[in-house]
């Protein structure tokens, strides 16, 4: 229990990314933390053999995160200084990523830190990201058996949590239990490994935290879920949480779902619980037409959309609702002007066909 509360604290570590290597005094205060944090972890471990409580370490817990939360202003103020203000697509520099020593057989703790902050220096101002970039060969080359090192960075760095399988080992299994309900990126490891259903109480709870991210347990919804008090966790989350909706294509591989019934309770929630969040709204909208219909009121919430001159919604309407609508119906959704005026005077009279299998103007 301590190392999970120890865990997400040292995360602003990450922050030394931002900072170029001539920043010898934040270096220095970060090597000091990381001696601090090693001392700690060697009292956790004793502390947890002899299963005593865990209360005079967590003074010690807070001062460590109160110079950590230090050490991150100053870094964030360091990156805002020696990073230029670059414009247009940046790729990866492969000059000074080829230019990082690879580590030496058994390396030590301290040399695998000092890598990855080299890797994430280079890698500062980077905005192009691909899956052939070389920060994923040079993350594969840790290797298992240091996940307790890699634990900080895996929420802030997506290579490192896209190498991860690679990087856990059978060694790094309690860890990795205790671990995922700060690291829910775990799972893919998780699943990879064979351990999922040993750790299926963990991976359920997760359902039930406020602040998951729910694209990193979407996947193991089938094979999880097989009671009904089970399947109420996940539907739940897919109901009331904005980015529920994410669960859906898992979801519809249960053969218990009512999945009519479960994208109308999630439309009626969203309009009531976050309306002004126009993506999930979007999404929710579909759902409801595609699984859950006739439902003209989704319908007009699309065309509404493709009226609005909100900032951002442009883009919603190229990629997303005009190709969704275009199946579903006759109405001028490319043309915006023209759909303001055509909506004013018909919209009180669209209704479903079901001959067609459109939504059309009731005459």
């Amino acid at each position: 229990m301590l190392r999970k509360i120890f865990a997400l604290p040292v995360a602003g570590l990450l922050l030394l990314s931002g900072c170029r290597s001539g920043n010898a005094e934040l270096e220095k205060q970060s090597a000091e933390i990381l001696a601090e944090m090693k001392k700690l972890n060697t009292r956790l471990d004793l502390l947890e053999k002899q299963a005593k409580q865990n209360a005079d370490i967590r003074p010690e817990l807070k001062k460590i995160n109160a110079k950590l939360d230090a050490l991150d202003k100053r870094i964030k103020q360091a990156r805002t200084v020696n990073q230029p203000h670059v414009l247009g697509p940046v790729p990866p520099d492969r000059n000074k990523l080829s230019r990082i020593k690879k580590l030496p057989p058994n390396p030590t703790d301290q040399q695998i830190i000092d890598y990855i902050r080299q890797i994430r220096e280079a890698t500062v101002g980077q905005t192009v990201f691909s899956n052939t970039d070389p920060q994923l060969s040079l993350y594969e080359q840790i290797g298992p058996g240091h996940l307790h090192l890699l634990l900080p960075y895996l929420n802030r760095d997506n290579y490192l949590s896209d190498m991860l399988p690679k990087l856990v080992g059978e060694t790094d299994k309690e860890l990795v239990r205790r671990s995922l309900k700060h690291y829910p990126v775990l799972i893919k490891s998780v699943v990879l490994k064979g351990w999922l259903k040993e750790m299926k109480k963990e991976i359920m709870a997760l359902f039930k935290m406020p602040n998951v991210r729910v694209y990193e347990i979407r996947d193991c919804i089938p094979e999880l879920v097989q009671t009904p008090d089970e399947l109420k966790i996940v539907t739940d989350v897919y109901i009331h949480k904005p980015d529920g909706f994410l669960l859906l294509d898992n979801l519809k591989l249960l053969p218990c779902v009512d999945l009519r019934q479960l994208v109308n309770q999630a439309w009626a929630e969203a309009q009531k619980k976050y309306p002004t969040d126009e993506q999930a709204m979007i999404v929710r909208a579909q759902h409801a037409i595609k699984y859950g219909g006739p439902n003209v009121e989704a319908v007009k919430y699309l065309l509404k959309m493709l009226m609005s001159d909100q900032p951002g919604i442009q883009t919603f309407r190229k990629q997303i609702i005009i190709p969704f609508l275009t199946p579903w119906c006759d109405f001028p959704i490319y043309d915006q002007a023209r759909l303001r005026e055509w909506y004013d005077k018909n919209a009180d009279r669209i209704v479903f066909d079901p001959a067609t299998g459109k939504y059309v103007v009731k005459k």
